[in-house]
């Protein structure tokens, strides 16, 4: 086979390059037959099987590929970034096969990192399937033309009228590339879809949740599995689970809740606590390799967008059979844990178990008991029970904060709407007593189980997450100077970034602090190889306890099942491993892809709600300083950009190495953690973008 002696020549130990044509001549071509010689070098290089030089020489893979995603792309270039690597990769627009923002590619790298400049890769292999892009069409004279919503094109595509599909001037649609050409400027589009929702906010939500290729429809056969299951709870499924129907048993969750994976119950014995973790058994009805589990595995988590979630799981499973809803028997996997008094997990156990949640309880109503004693329950024994998990909570936070585990101050938006959908309020949103109980109560459930299977040294599922890189620290450490506080050295360990954050505890700053410390750190991801996690200054950590929303918590289901009926062994350990490494790989990705969603949600949302303030005077604090403005956040997490531009006073300087501005004449200064005044002078619906400008304390507001 011509591939294969291809192949096997260029990847042979004398070979060192050459053309294609050169190649031809070796392999003794006549001229005649160069056409399908040079057709099966351009597949093999899409293949990602070999690869073109700069100098036209087809090359074998010396380097190892990388698969990522292209995130950026400007003007024909574009960046790449992987949870392999710790900076983002250059890619040259010759070096990219066509490749767009958002892309799943694998690359090689051609050149390595050098003094301020990236690594520099090549595309070997575009990985994604053609994909479609969410956008608006604007009629220019008598022709139409198709303008994404994102940077992924360079220009607005033509639309011919045959390929409008009833689609007028100024509607959303999807579209499709009818050729992706060589340059990545595809120049040509089809309509496939026009989006209609009921209000504005619903509209533009969509079109986020279409343009990170949200997976908002169930195949017919995924829901046809889903809707095999009975309503109920079979009697026979009990059979061989620990009977914890008895035991006093609570979910708590917010008050827009819909799914229900995670109970809890307590009980206080002399010189311990003994707390019981139940976590719904997702696994008992998505069965590895069933329908469910491959379209469970292909979304990798639920996204939740604001005014909807698009689930991992059909809503039979999700808001049903597998949501611990109060007085329904469930099937699930608990853990019970007798932790002492300085919060020291002294045994535990796993179980299959069935429970019956006894309450539904709310956040806010569980901290206004715990924190004022507002009179909401009657239940004396809840009443008890709340309290021992207060006092627990307690133990266990202080535990973590002693070891260095980083706490954060919340800068998480909370929105309300109105009955037609309308966003109408954005403020910032609380943890309180509640939240925190249920948050510590999931993260020593989760060390435990990672502690358990991390000792037994089998293919697991691991949560990682990195120090921050020396490029990050090299970037925070003169703004945290200029804040007056100072990051030494760069071998950090997480109890230094604690110091920061207790040092800003109540000043001004506090917020831009923890913002920026937060930036600066690694993004968590899934690996298969056991590692640190910085954030939480733990040896090794896993994800178990929300199966219903996250597939790795469903994956490790799977192992603890196995583990706590005796049949836990694994074939082939090196093939298990490759597997875990790409799921790892994939929920990584559709993590990091919901994320990204859902700040985009956030920041049209705002803008959205900004839209009708114009002309209003607001006090926040200045989050950042550059060379071309102010970025100021307001106390409900708005934030939006000052433009030199119309700071017409004076000339501004933006001084970079004390990360302030001051004013060439008046010697005026602002700088990061300042409180200002702002009016809110502009709104931009499709750049995401808000603009204010300086309000002088002696103006009339």
């Amino acid at each position: 086979m011509l591939k294969e002696k291809i192949y096997n020549y260029i990847n042979s130990e004398d070979y060192k390059g050459q053309t294609k044509e050169e190649l031809a001549k070796t392999f003794g071509l006549s001229v005649g037959d160069y056409r399908e010689f040079f057709r099966v070098l351009i597949d093999m290089e899409k293949e990602g099987l070999i690869y073109l030089s700069r100098k036209n020489k087809y090359l074998k893979l010396d380097n190892e590929t990388i698969e990522g995603e292209i995130i950026s792309k400007h003007n024909g270039y574009a960046f790449f970034k992987s949870d392999k690597l710790d900076s983002d990769v250059y890619i040259n627009e010759k070096n990219l096969k066509g490749a767009m923002k958002g892309d799943k590619v694998s690359i090689v790298i051609i050149k390595d990192m050098s003094k301020n400049l990236n690594m520099e890769g090549k595309v070997v292999k575009l990985l994604s399937k053609e994909r479609n892009f969410v956008g608006d069409i604007i009629r220019h004279g008598k022709k139409y033309f198709f303008e994404s919503l994102d940077d992924s094109l360079d220009e607005d595509l033509y639309i011919k009228n045959e390929n409008l599909n009833s689609a007028k001037n100024g509607d959303r649609v999807i579209c499709e590339l009818i050729t992706r050409n060589k340059g990545q400027k595809a120049n040509e589009a089809r309509v496939v879809e026009i989006l209609k929702e009921k209000n504005e906010e619903a509209l533009e939500i969509t079109s986020v949740a279409r343009m990170y290729d949200m997976p908002y429809i169930f195949p017919e056969e995924v829901l046809q599995e889903a809707n095999s299951f009975s309503d109920e709870v079979l009697e026979k499924d009990l059979k061989d689970r620990t009977d914890f129907s008895n035991l006093l048993t609570v979910t708590i969750d917010g008050e827009d809740a819909k799914d229900f994976d995670d109970a809890i119950s307590i009980e206080k014995k002399e010189d311990y606590y003994r707390l019981y973790v139940h976590i719904a058994d997702v696994s008992h009805y998505v069965k590895s390799g069933s329908a469910l589990d491959r379209e469970a595995l292909s979304r990798g988590n639920s996204v939740y967008l604001l005014d909807r979630v698009i689930p991992m799981l059909p809503e039979k499973l999700s808001n049903g059979l597998s949501s611990l809803n109060p007085g329904k028997i469930r099937l699930t996997q608990s853990v019970q844990m007798d932790i002492d008094l300085d919060g020291n997990v002294l045994k535990y156990d796993f179980f299959e178990s069935f429970i019956k949640s006894d309450y539904r309880l709310v956040y806010n109503d569980v901290s206004d008991y715990l924190e004022n004693g507002k009179d909401v329950y009657k239940d004396n024994k809840l009443k008890e029970m709340l309290n021992f998990s207060n006092e627990l909570y307690k133990i266990l936070r202080e535990k973590r904060i002693k070891n260095g585990a980083l706490n954060f101050v919340s800068n998480e938006a909370k929105f309300t709407f109105d009955k037609e959908g309308r966003v109408i309020d954005v403020f910032r949103d609380i943890d309180r007593t509640a939240n925190r109980i249920i948050e510590e109560f999931m993260i020593v459930t989760n060390i435990t189980v990672a502690e358990h299977f991390g000792n037994m040294e089998i293919p697991f599922i691991y949560r990682i997450h990195d120090k921050p890189s020396d490029e990050k620290l090299y970037e925070i450490k003169p703004i945290f100077y200029s804040l007056g506080y100072q990051i030494k050295g760069n071998n950090l360990y997480s109890k230094d970034f604690q110091k920061i954050l207790e040092a800003s505890e109540g000043k001004p700053e506090e917020m831009i602090v923890s913002t920026l410390l937060l930036r600066s750190m690694a993004k968590a991801r899934y690996e298969n190889q056991r590692a640190s996690h910085f954030g939480l200054a733990l040896e090794y950590y896993t994800h178990f306890t929300s199966p219903i929303r996250r597939y790795a918590d469903l994956y490790i289901h799977r192992i603890f099942k196995s583990f706590v009926k005796n049949r836990l062994y694994f074939d082939g350990i090196d093939n298990k491993l490759k597997s875990i490494e790409k799921i790892c790989d994939h929920i990584s990705f559709t993590e990091r892809r919901a994320d990204e969603a859902e700040r985009e949600v956030e920041k049209l949302l705002k803008v959205i709600l900004m839209e009708g303030k114009i002309g209003e005077v607001f006090e926040g604090v200045i989050s950042s300083t550059t060379s071309f403005g102010l970025f100021v956040e307001l106390e409900n997490t708005v934030e939006g950009l000052i433009s030199f531009n119309s700071m017409t006073d004076d000339f501004y300087i933006f001084d970079e190495n004390q990360f302030l501005v001051y004013g060439q004449k008046n010697r005026k200064i602002y700088k990061i953690g300042q409180r200002v005044k702002v009016r809110l002078v502009n709104t931009n619906l499709n750049r995401r973008e808000i603009d204010f400008e300086i309000v002088d304390g002696d103006e009339d507001e």
